[in-house]
């Protein structure tokens, strides 16, 4: 990790990380805690990272919003969901997606020229059977 990774990922920690917990507590109704491991996304080069801002935080937040269309939807998803953790790998194997002790854990891919990450409609179609 250079210098640019780690000023990048200050800058997620300080500034967009709490307006992302702040933006998903206005649509959910509730506090919702937003973990990163951040060894993981600094362990590469910039991208992971600015996909990790660009595209996991908007996926993430447009998919609690579709599920909290409703007060319905908001006290379901408050009854299962209170933090969210999210790791970054290079394995396309460890690609991976899990609700466990109200936890959402997201495993991404966003490393390299093809990657993967939990896009609004497929963490809406798996958190919505659990609730």
């Amino acid at each position: 990790m250079g210098l640019a990774e780690k000023r990048l990922a200050e800058g997620i920690k300080t500034d967009s990380l709490p307006k992302f917990e702040s933006e998903l507590q206005e649509v959910a109704g509730y506090p919702i805690k937003v973990d990163i491991n951040w060894d993981t996304f600094t362990a590469f080069d910039s991208y992971p990272l600015s996909r990790l801002e660009n595209y996991v935080f908007s996926d993430v937040k447009d998919a609690i919003k579709k599920i909290c269309q409703d007060d319905m939807g908001r006290e379901a998803l408050k009854e299962k969901l209170t933090s969210i953790h999210i790791t970054n790998t290079d394995k396309p194997e460890a690609f991976n997606i899990e609700l466990k002790d109200a936890t959402l854990y997201l495993t991404e891919r966003l490393f390299g020229d093809t990657f993967s990450n939990h896009m609004t409609n497929m963490i809406v179609d798996f958190i919505e059977p659990q609730l």
